[in-house]
């Protein structure tokens, strides 16, 4: 059991050092209603008392993600704003005169919520503050320039099995906890029947690989599903470009 008291001090000064060598006055998050998004908000109020929060669903959206997001901004005290996508969402189908499958659909909203969130953070002061864990940064579940982009991110050393328990920590409503990990893209979506796996199973062979390298007949040895060994290595070789800048050519 990791030390969870001394990770959370640890992020609250990483939170508050940050915002001071940007020399920004405020953080801002995008609340889902979500686990990743509820321990970082929590974080940063924690850290300081100038954090605020867009919440922007769309029609596909739970209601109860909205709710449990609005109810968390309302007990933390902070600012927040709702702004709906759907119109935005439209206008571009409609301006390429084309429907978008789930596939697009799901990257332009993630994209559409980092462009409202960075254009807000400038005109409140404020930077930007990630809500990847790192079970969705190591298996590249996530989108390049969406919600992967942030200034900050203090959970992206935290495995998702691990989210789950240091919520606990942070006092986080059990409602949030315990819900199915979801990004909220389309109805009926969960990050594990996309991914295939649990977080639990996930973690495992991502943990394993931290630790261990990522020999796939090591791997094989110790676990007995391939087809688990072979999602997490497979995924990590496909996604690895979006853990790094952009390559720039050397000349």
């Amino acid at each position: 059991m990791r030390n969870y008291e001394l990770i959370k001090q640890n992020l609250l000064t990483f939170l508050n050092k940050s915002l001071e060598q940007t020399g920004a006055k405020n953080l801002l998050v995008g609340v889902s209603g979500g686990l990743d998004s509820a321990v970082v908000v929590t974080l940063c109020k924690l850290a300081n008392p100038n954090t605020y929060a867009l919440l922007m669903p769309t029609i596909n959206s739970d209601i109860k993600n909205l709710n449990d997001g609005i109810n968390l901004c309302k007990n933390l005290n902070i600012n927040f704003k709702i702004i709906n996508i759907d119109k935005i969402l439209s206008s571009y189908e409609n301006s390429i005169s084309e429907k978008l499958n789930k596939l697009r659909y799901g990257n332009l909203s993630a994209r559409v919520r980092m462009s409202l969130l960075y254009d807000y953070s400038a005109s409140i002061d404020a930077i930007v503050v990630g809500t990847s864990n790192k079970s969705e940064l190591m298996l590249g579940y996530g989108t390049i320039f969406g919600d992967l982009a942030c200034a900050i991110n203090p959970i992206g050393e935290l495995y998702k099995s691990e989210i789950f328990e240091f919520a606990k920590t942070l006092g986080i409503d059990a409602n949030i906890i315990n819900k199915a990990p979801t990004a909220d893209l389309w109805q009926g979506q969960s990050d594990e029947a996309d991914l295939g796996y649990s977080y639990e199973k996930l973690d495992s062979v991502l943990k394993f690989i931290e630790e261990n390298g990522e020999n796939i007949q090591i791997l094989y040895e110790n676990f007995n599903d391939k087809k688990l060994v072979d999602t997490v290595t497979s995924r990590l070789r496909k996604n690895k470009f979006k853990r790094h800048m952009p390559i720039i050519a050397a000349l």
